[in-house]
């Protein structure tokens, strides 16, 4: 499991997906997106933040968000995943969150949306994980027993949440009893922001 102790990603991307294509349609075309997100994460070393912006997007369809948000997804919870790496969408309108979520639930996924107002938990989150992770997003870190002590459970049972938020990539492990939400790890004190332009 990534340990964030030193509380902060390694290395933070920034993928202007409209720089690679302006508009997503047809399954080649995203998954030329999907393999210059992961040269970009092969090439780092340490657990990255992979932050793919939708703000120039104007099309997407079906095909391409399976291959780019679905299977970055899948390839990176895997056990065998070949490092560790989060991903954060900014900047997706109306229109790109239907589709997205819409492929978030055909495979029982879910990722961390940005914009101006805060985090929002996209996808299939069992409702349980997604109380948690609202828990987690708004104090921005917890420990294991400030969880159990918040939520009224036992320790271990307030791991075991947590654990599965990060199997999910929706949450940074920072040693074996401290957990950050990618929000705030995003917009911790001396990172830069994600720009929403």
């Amino acid at each position: 499991m990534t340990s964030m102790s030193d509380g902060g990603f390694e290395n933070v991307f920034r993928t202007a997906v409209a720089k690679l294509y302006s508009n997503l349609v047809t399954r080649p075309t995203g998954k030329a997106v999907r393999f210059a997100v992961e040269q970009q994460i092969e090439e780092s070393r340490g657990p990255c933040l992979s932050v793919l912006d939708f703000s120039h997007v104007g099309v997407i369809d079906f095909s391409c968000a399976d291959e780019v948000i679905a299977k970055l997804l899948m390839k990176y919870q895997a056990a065998d995943r070949p490092q560790d790496a989060f991903f954060v969408v900014q900047g997706a309108s109306e229109h790109h969150r239907d589709l997205i979520e819409t492929v978030l639930e055909r495979h029982n996924l879910a990722i961390v949306a940005v914009d101006s107002e805060g985090s929002k938990l996209w996808g299939a989150a069992p409702s349980r994980l997604r109380e948690v992770w609202e828990h987690l997003d708004r104090k921005g870190r917890t420990e294991v027993e400030d969880l159990a002590s918040d939520r009224g459970v036992s320790p271990p049972v307030a791991s075991s949440w947590l654990r599965r938020l990060a199997a999910w990539r929706l949450a940074v492990p920072e040693g074996q009893e401290s957990y950050a939400s990618l929000g705030h790890a995003l917009f911790e004190p001396g990172a830069e922001p994600p720009t929403l332009s």
